[in-house]
């Protein structure tokens, strides 16, 4: 996709991306991908595959479970303790439950937590591999309110309003994938992590556009239909990229990976954590470890004034409640 940046950036976004901007906060080169294997990999590797996914057989993708075993087979590239001061990044998930909800019109309660569940399981015994394999420091950030995505609010036929199952799925997920990283900093010695809360950032974008900077976070900049959900392409790219959050049907603009990633660097606790910003997670020695007495302060300590998912769908009510509230975020200035 020929982008931001001036030539085709081989991503879905007009320009740089997390590990991109990452990688410049660190002072060291970008990742390089890990299929270019004849490329210098003493900084790192990404992993990442377009649409990966948790669970399942993928025709044209990898599993997570798939990733890690690439890693697994090629760790010696690095020395043990260069494998121990790296910080392993993870968002994955989205797929999964955009997949489930299209599978799964009728559903119960407790068949989507069986499902979570499900996902939140396999995670946590990859996240083991990798620590059995040297790694200390994991970095996350949760899901994003699924169902705000533009190309399931223009699947769904109503683009007004997010779609309630992807996005209360995304909650679930969330707040499960955070009590497990309570629970392994419990069990494993020198386990250390970084929890940012990219639900809420999104969230507020797609409802305050302009607080931030853009002129929509409803419509992509990049496709067909009604709010370019679909078929991106070189020939329907919007002139203005920095003016809209998402690039595509799913995926940020530069300028919405560069907010992202300044707050999951260095803000402070009501964006990120807990323990640690990503920065603070950097330069956290090996032996330090910070344990939260329980699931309900890491939530609390993760977003002290976090509003329900219910208010997401009603446009005019979540607009007040953040105006009562001031729930506005100051930006202060190996990836799978």
């Amino acid at each position: 996709m020929l982008g931001t940046v001036g030539e085709a950036t081989g991503r879905w976004s007009d320009g740089c991306i997390v590990p991109d901007y990452l990688a410049s906060f660190m002072g060291i080169p970008q990742i390089s991908l890990f299929l270019r294997n004849t490329v210098d990999f003493s900084h790192g590797a990404n992993f990442a595959i377009a649409n990966a996914i948790v669970l399942g057989s993928p025709l044209e993708t990898l599993t997570l479970s798939q990733q890690v075993m690439k890693f697994s087979e090629n760790k010696n590239k690095w020395t043990h303790q260069a494998r121990s001061e790296a910080i392993y990044l993870f968002y994955i998930g989205s797929d999964d439950y955009l997949n489930y909800g299209k599978n799964n019109p009728s559903h119960s309660d407790d068949q989507k937590k069986a499902f979570v569940d499900r996902v939140i399981t396999s995670i946590e015994a990859e996240l083991k591999v990798i620590y059995g394999s040297g790694g200390r420091k994991f970095a996350f950030q949760n899901l994003a309110p699924l169902g705000c995505l533009p190309v399931v609010k223009q699947a769904n036929g109503n683009v007004k309003e997010c779609v309630r199952l992807p996005s209360e799925m995304a909650e679930m997920h969330n707040k499960k994938l955070l009590q497990l990283l309570v629970e392994l900093s419990r069990q494993l010695s020198g386990f250390q992590y970084s929890f940012y809360d990219f639900f809420s950032s999104i969230q507020n974008r797609v409802i305050k556009s302009k607080t931030y900077t853009f002129e929509t976070g409803i419509a992509a900049c990049c496709g067909t239909g009604s709010v370019n959900g679909s078929s991106c392409s070189t020939n329907n790219v919007c002139a203005n990229p920095e003016d809209y959050l998402f690039f595509d049907g799913k995926h940020l603009t530069q300028e919405g990976n560069l907010q992202a990633r300044h707050l999951m660097w260095g803000s402070d606790p009501e964006v990120i954590g807990p323990p640690n910003n990503l920065r603070e997670l950097l330069f956290l020695p090996l032996d330090s470890t910070v344990i939260l007495a329980d699931i309900q302060e890491a939530m609390a300590a993760t977003r002290p004034s976090q509003i329900n998912v219910e208010s997401l769908y009603d446009i005019k009510k979540k607009e007040s409640e953040m105006e009562n509230n001031g729930f506005i975020e100051l930006i202060k200035l190996a990836h799978f």
